[in-house]
């Protein structure tokens, strides 16, 4: 009786497979995957959106403009200039599914000057784009709501 007291060997044989710590690390980096990735979803333009009870989530297979608080326009997350809009309004154009129209979807701060806005909208009105969205965060109901 070699290493036991009256057990025998084959006793002291692990047969199974502990997945604790295996479930450990994968719930670890699970929380780590979800904590990094709404930093990366975050838009990278800072923007203080205008207020409306009728806001709601913007769709994926649209036109996306910002302008931004000091007026610089953004296309599909990048610098652009409004000269450079039919060129995006092509290429969006390119990306839809047969029988399906543009929709421009417009982000401007609250403090983003009325004129570069207006400037943005016309020059989608002279490409065609007549249907144009605004970006708008809910109003938070009111207690009597």
């Amino acid at each position: 009786m070699i290493g036991g007291f009256g057990k025998s060997a084959r006793a002291d044989l692990v047969t199974g497979v502990n997945v604790t710590p295996l479930v450990d690390v994968m719930l670890v980096l699970l929380v780590i995957f979800i904590v990094t990735a709404s930093f990366v979803v975050n838009p990278s333009i800072p923007l203080e959106l205008p207020r409306a009870a009728s806001a709601s989530e913007t769709p994926p297979d649209v036109l996306a403009l910002v302008v931004a608080r000091d007026g610089t326009l953004y296309v599909d997350g990048r610098p652009a200039a409004v000269a450079e809009l039919p060129a995006a309004v092509a290429a969006a154009r390119s990306r839809l599914a047969a029988g399906r129209t543009l929709t421009a979807f417009v982000s401007a701060d609250v403090q983003a000057p009325y004129g570069r806005f207006a400037e943005v909208v016309d020059r989608l009105r002279l490409e065609g784009v007549t249907d144009v969205a605004l970006d708008t965060r809910p109003v938070a109901e009111a207690p009597g709501r």
